[in-house]
C-alpha cells in the first residue's frame, strides 16, 4: 500500500470513528498566521493559561509550527458537526464538553492509527481548551507534574497557530464565528474542526 492509499484509509478512518466530514489535505494549503495564535490572547481567552496545550504555555508558536508543518506533505483535516445551542448562552463552557471531548478523542485515535501504519511523526491537533482536566481539575503539567492524560491531550489547533477559518473554507466548509454574544438563532452551524499531520 502506498502513502495516498494510506491517507485514504485514514481519511475513512475518520469518518468511521464519527468526524462528519474528513479530506486529504496538503500541507500547502493550511494557512499558519501570528494573527490566528494571537487571538488567544486579544481578546483573552476565557481558557488563556489554563493548560499546557494554551498559550503562553504551549511551546507552538506560529513560527515553529510553520517549521514543523514544512516537514510533512499532507495531513486529514476533520470536522465534527456540533449542536449551536450547546456552543452559545451562558452554559456553554459546561454544554461543549461532552462534544469536545468526543472531538480529541477522534484526533488520538486517527494519529495512533496512522502511527501503526508506519508514520511514526504523525502529529494530531485539537479544538478548544484542553476539557480533558478542566474545569474539573486544573492542569497536572502546570502544577509540576505529568500529564494526566498524555495519549489524549492535543493543542487546539488556533493555539498553534492554524488560521481555522481560512483553511476550512479552502475545502469548502461551512465555519461561522461563535462568541459570548451569539444567539442560538442567529448562528446557522457549529463545528469543531481538527488535523493530523502524516507524511
Amino acid at each position: 500500500m502506498n502513502n495516498m492509499e494510506k491517507l485514504k484509509e485514514l481519511r475513512r478512518f475518520a469518518e468511521e470513528l464519527g468526524a462528519d466530514r474528513a479530506v486529504i489535505i496538503p500541507t500547502s494549503d493550511l494557512e499558519i498566521r501570528t494573527t490566528a495564535w494571537a487571538k488567544c490572547f486579544v481578546p483573552a481567552c476565557k481558557f488563556y493559561g489554563s493548560s499546557i496545550m494554551c498559550p503562553p504555555h504551549n511551546p507552538l508558536t506560529p513560527d515553529v509550527t510553520a517549521r514543523i508543518v514544512s516537514e510533512f506533505h499532507h495531513g486529514i483535516l476533520l470536522q465534527l458537526d456540533a449542536k449551536v445551542d450547546d456552543f452559545v448562552g451562558d452554559q456553554w463552557r459546561k454544554k461543549h464538553v461532552s462534544t469536545e471531548l468526543k472531538h480529541k478523542e477522534i484526533v488520538a485515535k486517527l494519529e495512533g492509527r496512522a502511527f501503526y501504519m508506519g508514520f511514526p511523526l504523525a502529529m494530531g491537533f485539537a479544538a478548544g481548551e484542553c476539557s480533558l482536566c478542566l474545569p474539573h481539575t486544573t492542569c497536572s503539567v502546570l502544577n509540576g507534574q505529568d500529564c494526566s492524560h498524555p495519549l489524549q491531550a492535543r493543542p487546539a489547533m488556533e493555539a498553534c497557530g492554524f488560521d481555522v477559518f481560512t483553511i476550512a473554507r479552502r475545502v469548502g466548509w461551512e465555519i461561522v464565528p461563535i462568541g459570548h454574544e451569539s444567539k442560538q438563532d442567529a448562528v446557522p452551524c457549529a463545528s469543531l474542526i481538527g488535523l493530523v499531520l502524516v507524511v
